[in-house]
């Protein structure tokens, strides 16, 4: 990723400077604002390059003409050789410039429009711009008449492409390069589409998922009869946030003929056999009911499905959107994940961290807040076991394979602590030798401590 987060007074944050890596967890005290650097993460990754932009009529600044020019000489060169390779490197500060003026103009707007919310407060949002010198994207002329040809651009490692159409004129000082193009450089720059997706590819799990699964028929009912049945009178109804509300659009489309993404499959059969104990099932029907069927049962005469959801653990409740997920979504870039540890026993705390880890490693980025030291201690030994000249035995000692080793550079760690004044400080946690130590979980366990010894002796 070509860019970290930088917040000021953002909510109860005082400063935060957020890098995400394969693995991001958020670590520290309750309502200290974890949630809150998650979502605006999801904001960011979803609502595209016009989301962070909002309105962009009226006269460009400067700064876009000068990357206009850029891209018009990189044109040349493409309509001469037929091909360029564009290096943004060259332009960097110019795109870090126009990022900046964009978001400081838009930050209002864009935490209003994630959160659905005009009380979430930012004093300062800036996308810090790095490693750009990485960053190339192709022009590539396709000849079709002596005067017009059509353009091809884009990044093959990001997927991201453009196509316009243009002629002479365009390489005259007078033709003004279309935005859609300036757009474009800043989608392959930071990785995020032009628009807001419908492929949902970057999924929010809020920590409320539980109750959601629960309800969901009946919020869906409710939204059918908000939107399409006539009242005299209608209650106001107070929006979820733009993350919750996609929560519920992925849950609601996804279809039992849907067979997910089969680099998954390994993982959803591990949650469901060795966590949930059965299978989590839609439903064929237009109502695309949700049911659990446990390891071994059969269907009874008279149930045409297994077990309904509102019936069953609250193990398998909490479980269910993520085995859904992985098992019926076929695209899956990132998800911000909520406390996964939320309703598991300490030894299924232990099979999540597991499961995150191999998660990691199947090319899925995971952004994490959590409560859990069982979590967090599992993520520090398999850091600490990557490094270790006798892994392999100690792999086949405890049952463990490679793909669900971490390396260092793989994880990030940021920690909040809550100030007595209301305020949250964020500190990036440096891993060492045997993985990260988290102070906010030290302290509460070390207390804990000292009372069972004093209360004890």
């Amino acid at each position: 990723m070509h860019w970290k987060l930088e917040v000021q007074e953002y909510g109860k944050i005082e400063y935060a400077e957020i890098e995400m890596a394969p693995l991001t967890l958020f670590v520290g005290d309750n309502n200290s604002g974890k949630s809150y650097l998650l979502t605006l993460l999801w904001g960011i990754k979803n609502l595209g390059v016009e989301g962070l932009l909002g309105d962009v009529d009226g006269k460009p600044l400067k700064e876009e003409y000068l990357l206009m020019n850029w891209l018009r000489e990189q044109i040349k060169v493409a309509w001469e050789k037929g091909s360029c390779i564009c290096k943004v490197s060259q332009v960097a500060d110019i795109c870090q410039s126009i990022l900046d003026k964009w978001l400081k103009r838009n930050k209002d707007g864009l935490v209003k429009k994630i959160f659905n919310s005009k009380d979430v407060r930012i004093k300062g949002l800036r996308l810090k711009l790095k490693g750009l010198e990485e960053v190339t994207f192709k022009i590539k002329r396709d000849r079709k008449a002596n005067e017009d040809s059509g353009f091809t651009f884009g990044n093959e490692q990001t997927q991201r492409f453009g196509r316009f159409y243009s002629s002479k004129k365009l390489l005259d000082a007078e033709e003004k390069i279309d935005r859609f193009m300036i757009f474009t450089v800043f989608s392959m720059v930071l990785d995020i589409d032009l628009a807001e997706s419908n492929i949902n590819s970057d999924i929010y799990l809020p920590s409320s998922r539980t109750g959601f699964m629960l309800t969901k028929d009946i919020i869906n009912k409710v939204g059918r009869n908000t939107a399409f049945n006539i009242r005299m009178e209608r209650e106001t109804v107070i929006p979820f946030s733009r993350p919750v509300n996609q929560f519920l659009d992925v849950i609601n489309d996804l279809t039992a003929d849907s067979g997910g993404n089969k680099k998954f499959s390994e993982i959803t059969q591990y949650l469901e056999s060795g966590m949930a104990e059965g299978t989590l099932e839609i439903s064929a029907l237009p109502n695309k009911e949700l049911s659990y069927v446990p390891a071994g049962d059969y269907i009874p005469a008279g149930r045409s499905s297994g077990l309904p959801l509102r019936v069953v653990s609250a193990v398998v409740t909490e479980l269910s959107p993520l085995i859904l997920i992985l098992k019926h979504k076929e695209y899956l870039q990132t998800l911000f994940y909520e406390e996964p540890e939320m309703c598991l026993h300490p030894q299924l705390q232990h099979k999540m961290a597991k499961v995150i880890c191999r998660m990691v490693n199947c090319g899925l980025v995971l952004a994490i807040t959590t409560h859990s030291d069982i979590i967090l201690q599992h993520i520090n030994n398999m850091i600490c076991l990557s490094g270790r000249e006798e892994q392999n035995e100690i792999c086949q000692e405890l049952g463990y394979t490679s793909e669900e080793l971490l390396q260092p550079r793989q994880v990030k760690v940021y920690q909040l602590k809550s100030r007595p004044e209301g305020k949250t400080t964020v500190e990036e946690l440096k891993c060492g030798q045997n993985g990260f130590v988290i102070p906010t979980f030290n302290e509460a366990l070390d207390k804990i401590m000292d009372e069972a010894y004093r209360i004890q002796e």
